[in-house]
């Protein structure tokens, strides 16, 4: 099956510049001696691990491995809030910047610096309640599904495996259930956070009630860590899910239909539409993929496809169809169906883990309210296919939204893009990078940007963007004043930043 790890996927193997690095890597304000590294982790049940350790390669890596290039000073695995608040409170008096990890999938590298990473994966429990789910911030969705399978409970996922909340739920949420269940954010009803301060609090509708807005939606690593989310549950005993491919000489018409049956389509219905040039060799075929998740019976889903057929025109030239228990649909989908649960996760994080990293790559995704026109789609696609460069990989990826997360005021939480039917963004990627082949990359990326923006009506934080102009309003329209009250409220010294983060423009 394809999904979005399958297809943007990338091997081993990098070269990297300097100046090719988004990566906000904070200013190192003090030394820290390794002595002082070796008393902070007595205090802490977690681990600390420092560049002389055998382990430091593996730790410091993300989900992107030219990222590799980065080297903190340390990387922290903490295994309760107190440790995090000790983390905290020593970064903060030894002057020492910090960066938050979860999943490590942040596509511009914001989860590593040369200061103290705090990864949260070890802070991965699910706990069932009677009418909510607490989850921590490091636990990822592969893991979150089969934990919660047996309670006949399931929280929103993305399209990825190892993800995890700590930036998924922050940033918004956006999966193959949104139409139907809403953002993952729209879901949070509390969060145990560690503040700059170093005070834990909960934040609610009810107490700090400023930040529960801002979290929910407002990006990851700007306000605090994360230690805990307790979110509403979704009924989803099952999900059908779908994965169809069709004739290239057939994409305009692909995408016409799937915009027009995805805008009219029942919430039940969440998919995507997937343009993918496996390798940009010249003579090479694209492949056109329109993948997802029916929330009802299986026969409305079959129902909804002969639909998408029927505006189509033709016959697609594969059909999968699976009425599955959710968990296994949605492992499914990640392209994780003839792997075990331990073997969908990222190679080098356990000794079955089986998924490849992604070598290099760069991005320009955006948010879009209206459909697209016959010339504007013409645009889209042709820009996929021009001027091909062999060993680049390109997608241009396209998810649903809307349906219901849509009847959320886009002032009620911080996430602004309530009228957004589509997130659609070029991706390029290369398993061995060298700086003629970034160059060229960037270059496609950089064209397929100037297509996007003027058609846009945002962009989505959790898929940043290698280049955005106006960053904070196209992430937060009229939320980024507010936002920034709240960063000023509980981090007036900016001590949680990243090259995007909140309050990181200098106003």
């Amino acid at each position: 099956m394809q999904s979005r790890r399958t297809i943007l996927r990338a091997g081993a193997g990098l070269a990297l510049t300097a100046a090719s690095l988004e990566v906000a890597t904070g200013t190192v304000f003090a030394e820290t001696t390794a002595t002082g590294w070796a008393g902070l982790a007595q205090q802490i049940q977690g681990d600390i691990v420092l560049p002389a350790d055998a382990g430091y390669a593996a730790a410091k890596e993300l989900q992107i491995a030219e990222y590799d290039a980065v080297h903190p000073q340390a990387i922290a695995y903490p295994e309760s809030p107190r440790d995090v608040q000790a983390l905290v409170n020593y970064a903060r008096t030894k002057r020492i910047s910090v960066r938050i990890r979860s999943g490590g999938h942040n596509f511009n590298g914001w989860s590593t610096g040369d200061g103290l990473v705090i990864d949260t994966s070890r802070l991965n429990h699910a706990t069932v309640g009677s009418s909510t789910v607490r989850v921590g911030p490091g636990l990822q969705s592969i893991d979150a599904l089969h934990a919660l399978a047996p309670y006949n409970k399931q929280v929103i996922a993305g399209t990825c495996p190892t993800v995890s909340p700590g930036g998924f739920i922050s940033g918004g949420g956006i999966g193959y259930q949104t139409r139907k269940f809403g953002l993952g954010s729209d879901r949070l009803r509390s969060a145990q956070i560690v503040l700059a301060d170093g005070r834990l609090i909960r934040a609610s509708a009810t107490q700090y009630s400023d930040l529960f807005w801002a979290i929910r939606g407002g990006g990851g690593g700007n306000f605090g860590v994360i230690t805990e989310f307790e979110v509403a549950p979704i009924d989803a005993p099952r999900m059908v899910f779908f994965s169809t491919t069709w004739a290239w000489d057939k994409a305009e018409q692909v995408f016409a239909a799937w915009q027009t049956w995805q805008m009219n389509a029942s919430v039940n219905l969440g998919s995507a539409l997937i343009l993918n040039l496996p390798d940009a060799a010249p003579g090479t075929v694209p492949m056109v993929i329109i993948t997802g998740g029916y929330h009802g019976p299986e026969s409305e889903a079959q129902a909804a496809l002969a639909q998408l057929t029927s505006l189509i025109g033709a016959q697609p030239t594969s059909n999968y169809v699976a009425d599955l228990p959710y968990h296994e649909a949605m492992k499914t989908a990640y392209g994780c169906g003839d792997l075990t649960q331990d073997q969908c996760h990222r190679e080098g994080t356990g000794p079955e883990a089986h998924l490849h990293r992604t070598a290099w790559q760069r991005d320009a995704y955006r948010v879009f309210n209206q459909p697209f026109t016959p010339s504007q789609l013409n645009s889209l696609v042709s820009t996929l296919d021009a001027d091909r460069v062999a060993g680049q990989r390109r997608v241009l990826h396209c998810m649903a939204v809307g349906g219901n997360s849509n009847f959320t005021s886009p002032t009620a939480t911080a996430f602004p893009h309530r009228e957004a039917n589509f997130v659609i963004g070029y991706v390029a990627q290369l398993d061995a990078p060298t700086p003629e082949t970034q160059a060229a990359a960037s270059a496609f990326v950089g064209t397929g940007a100037g297509v996007l923006n003027p058609l846009s009506d945002g962009a989505y934080v959790n898929f940043p963007g290698s280049s955005l102009p106006d960053w904070a309003t196209q992430y937060y329209g009229d939320n980024y004043l507010r936002l920034k009250k709240v960063k000023n409220a509980y981090d007036p010294s900016n001590f949680f930043r990243h090259p995007r983060s909140i309050g990181s423009l200098g106003e």
